[in-house]
């Protein structure tokens, strides 16, 4: 699969969903994963909305660093497709 194709499959997953799972780490490096609702700008940018006192913004004030994982979640087993990927909040 060429670039191009696999950013084309990436393309079409996130526009396809409304819901990405955000990945943040605690002050004592536990883990932490929390359905959040989304828009993208681009391909490189994520938005979600959350109260300042959730768990993962509480997070997010010491660690920035974030994993998501975008994927349906309705397709049969075996036909998954997603678009993982890291960065900063």
């Amino acid at each position: 699969m060429t670039h191009d194709e696999l950013a084309a499959h990436a393309r079409a997953i996130i526009d396809a969903n409304l819901y990405l799972t955000l990945g943040t780490v605690d002050p004592d490096g536990r883990p932490w994963t929390s359905p959040v609702y989304f828009a993208a700008v681009g391909d490189r940018e994520f938005y979600w909305e959350s109260a300042t006192d959730a768990r993962h913004s509480r997070h997010l004030t010491e660690r920035p660093q974030v994993s998501m994982v975008i994927f349906d979640s309705t397709v049969a087993p075996f036909y998954g497709r997603a678009v993982y990927a890291v960065g900063e909040a």
